[in-house]
């Protein structure tokens, strides 16, 4: 069984109605940072000047000079979500941005049914409120992908254990994808949604055998997941990555195969940022259109890509983690 989603050149046509949102994407690019930016500040060996070479970056405005470090990874969630949430209010459409802003909200939901308070991550779409009851066993206010499947497999998530539920929550939030993806015709936004699902469900199941569970027996929590149920089930009666590759096929199979030849503890780690760099390059051919919806959405991948290197190299610094393995983590940018 191959996978749907491929590696593909897609054709892009312009959107009159995008004109606004499309013309403050183009202003906003100019100060995505270069990729030659983030090999120079992992060389630097103080905090300080970091900070310096943050002048004129999007993320500047969120930096006073007495922040501390520590804090920079909610920092820099905080400059990408209001960003997100204010291109989603210029948009005609709020599926760009959607496809963005609810990947917190599921980190939410499962810091939540783990017993912890609060929303430790920047709510997108789901409010503070609505996470609050989820301690009370109360899941109507919770998106549809989460609710409906609890509600029509009698599911009792009190009863799973932690990794069942994550599994669970993950089904959820990559189901959530499709669903909004199907809100706008762009074939560009399509594949890397279908690409970035495919991903993500594959790097759940390997973490689940990673565990020593049978994922024949998990994989239905994970589940339904449109078009690849077929692919997933034959993943999960396998139950052994090594022969994943030529079940997936495509360039995520291609992906998958390379992450195989990595060390052991380094394979899914690779292979997760592996097909987050597909997906933000297979956005980044949005270029060649001057308004859309794909504006948006290849924007808002490079700058998700910009604010996780950013994190990684600062909290690398602060860890004293060795320069080469933080130059091996960055993710793609097109900037």
């Amino acid at each position: 069984m191959k996978a749907s989603a491929d590696y593909m050149t897609p054709f892009i046509k312009n959107r009159p109605e995008w004109g606004f949102v499309g013309g403050r994407i183009s202003a906003l690019e100019e100060k995505l940072l270069p990729r030659e930016f983030f090999p120079s500040i992992i060389e630097m060996h103080h905090t300080e000047d970091i900070f310096q070479h943050f002048q004129g970056t999007l993320i500047e405005d969120y930096l006073d000079p007495g922040i501390p470090w520590d804090d920079f990874s909610a920092v820099a969630d905080e400059c990408f979500y209001d960003l997100a949430l204010s291109l989603r209010e210029d948009c005609p459409s709020p599926v760009p941005a959607d496809l963005f802003l609810i990947k917190n909200d599921y980190l939410n939901i499962k810091s939540a049914l783990s017993g912890m308070e609060g929303t430790p991550f920047t709510p997108g779409t789901v409010s503070a409120e609505k996470i609050d009851s989820v301690f009370s066993g109360e899941y109507a206010d919770l998106p549809p992908a989460f609710r409906d499947r609890i509600t029509g497999a009698a599911i009792d998530l009190g009863e799973l254990d932690e990794s069942l539920s994550d599994i669970f929550v993950d089904g959820a939030y990559l189901r959530h994808l499709l669903l909004i993806a199907e809100g706008i015709d762009s074939p560009l936004i399509h594949g890397c949604v279908r690409n970035r699902v495919l991903g993500h469900a594959i790097s759940s199941m390997w973490r689940v055998i990673r565990q020593g569970r049978d994922l024949k027996q998990v994989v239905d929590y994970l589940l339904p997941m449109g078009d690849e149920n077929p692919l997933i089930m034959e993943m999960a009666a396998a139950q052994d990555p090594s022969s994943w590759p030529e079940m997936v096929g495509g360039e995520i199979g291609n992906q998958l195969s390379r992450a195989l030849q990595m060390p052991f503890d380094e394979q899914v780690s690779t292979f997760e940022l592996k097909v987050e760099n597909l997906v933000v390059h297979m956005a980044s051919y949005a270029r060649l259109e001057t308004s859309g919806p794909e504006r948006v959405f290849a924007f808002l991948a490079a700058l998700e890509a910009e604010m996780q290197n950013l994190k990684l190299v600062v909290t690398g610094k602060i860890n004293r983690l060795d320069d080469d393995v933080l130059a091996q983590r960055l993710r793609y940018v097109y900037g």
